[in-house]
């Protein structure tokens, strides 16, 4: 938002210069003409004109003062939109003055999270007192909190010769586009070995591996065959009811709570937010699969300079953490996994992350000992080499996940 901010700023300061070299350029062949009349033509005449030259602006930009004085704007636009949508962003100007405002200049300058319809200014004038409003035709293009600038506006005097900020302008709002959940087809296996490590986590721990063995009672939780399952852990009582193969989770893996953690940070340019937003969708989609299949889990993110973290249990659980992903600032502390998640029995770790990088596979180095570690990036001619993770797996565009190590 800043650098495209900046970019339009300098754009605008561009065109003001011009116009002002080409008001002092008409002002001087003006005054040259009064020149000429007042003492070589006619000096009556020239007088007339070297009055107006010097009242008429004067008037112009003092009476276009006290009107701009008493004009007030306001930005009306959403607090949350869908990724896709095409919405409008509407800037209404008031005045409480006598005078007619002269002309208004309004221009939107808007994160890369949106595509505008049009990028060009609008210019209107204002009659007295009724409203002014500029209506600007906007899409979310990239979920995320994103910022909406009125700022860029001036206001010109009656006879056009010089412009002005208006001082009573609306401060920048933020938009929350909500990322859209997929339906991930192709994440089978990944399935299949999230949910091995979440049920093998009591029998790779000797001390908890007594106490479960005599409280589990299997058979309360399943979830749908996948290929290389075991086959004793088939319910084929229910298999037969839902034609469909059903695995058996133990009553202990309900006490294991998968963590998917989302390793994203605020973006402002187009493929970077492009990253972001597949990391965001994949993390969701696979967290709707996991519910969908009786898995309950959580989802942590950096919002407000700290992280947050959302239990899930059902679908509509998925769907009210994304709504809570697009409406974060996306501020964390200097970790790249929230520390609070090692005091949890997760059993298995999804790092769905952007940035795999040297310091997120230290700390998913450390995050082993407590459960199997997965981590998930976009596809990349050259997978990094993450020593810190059990498992690689690339996420592509179409959010299939393909393994880089297993």
């Amino acid at each position: 938002m800043r650098a495209q901010h900046t970019a339009e700023a300098r754009r605008l300061r561009r065109l003001r210069i011009i116009d002002r070299i080409k008001l002092i350029l008409a002002l001087g062949m003006t005054a040259f003409l009064a020149y000429l009349f007042t003492f070589y033509l006619d000096a009556d005449i020239g007088v007339v004109i070297m009055a107006f030259l010097i009242i008429a602006p004067l008037l112009s930009i003092l009476l276009a003062k006290m009107a701009a004085k008493k004009v007030t704007a306001q930005i009306q636009v959403p607090d949350t939109v869908q990724k896709g949508r095409h919405f409008t962003a509407s800037v209404v100007y008031t005045s409480d003055s006598r005078l007619p405002v002269p002309f208004i200049r309004q221009s939107l300058v808007t994160a890369a999270n949106f595509i505008p319809d049009d990028t060009r200014s609008i210019q209107s004038a204002m009659t007295f007192q009724e409203p002014l409003e500029f209506q600007f035709g906007l899409t979310a293009a990239y979920a995320g909190l994103a910022a909406v600038d009125p700022a860029q506006a001036r206001i010109s005097d009656y006879l056009g010769l010089l412009d002005f900020q208006p001082k009573h302008l609306p401060e920048t709002q933020y938009i929350g586009i909500i990322p859209a959940i997929p339906s991930l087809a192709n994440a089978g296996i990944m399935l299949h070995s999230v949910s091995d490590a979440v049920l093998t986590q009591d029998e790779e721990e000797e001390e908890t591996a007594a106490l479960y063995s005599s409280q589990t009672m299997p058979g309360y939780i399943h979830r749908d065959y996948v290929p290389g399952d075991n086959l004793r852990r088939i319910n084929w009582k229910l298999s037969a009811k839902r034609s469909k193969l059903m695995v058996r989770m133990d009553e202990a893996a309900a006490t294991v709570r998968p963590t998917v953690v989302l390793d994203i940070t605020a973006e402002t340019e187009e493929k970077g937010l492009a990253e972001r937003q597949l990391m965001m969708e994949g993390a969701l989609g696979f967290l709707l699969l996991l519910v969908g299949q009786g898995i309950v889990c959580a989802l942590r993110f950096r919002r407000g300079g700290g992280w947050i973290a959302l239990p899930l249990d059902n679908e509509d659980a998925v769907h009210e953490a994304a709504i809570e992903l697009g409406t974060s600032d996306l501020r964390g502390d200097e970790n790249r996994i929230d520390p609070a998640v090692r005091t949890e029995r997760a059993g298995a770790f999804m790092i769905f992350t952007n940035h795999p990088d040297a310091q997120l596979d230290a700390e998913m180095a450390t995050l082993r000992e407590e459960g199997a570690v997965f981590c998930i990036f976009p596809k990349t001619p050259e997978p990094p080499a993450l020593a810190g993770a059990d498992a690689l797996w690339q996420l592509e565009e179409d959010f299939s996940f393909t393994a880089v190590r297993k």
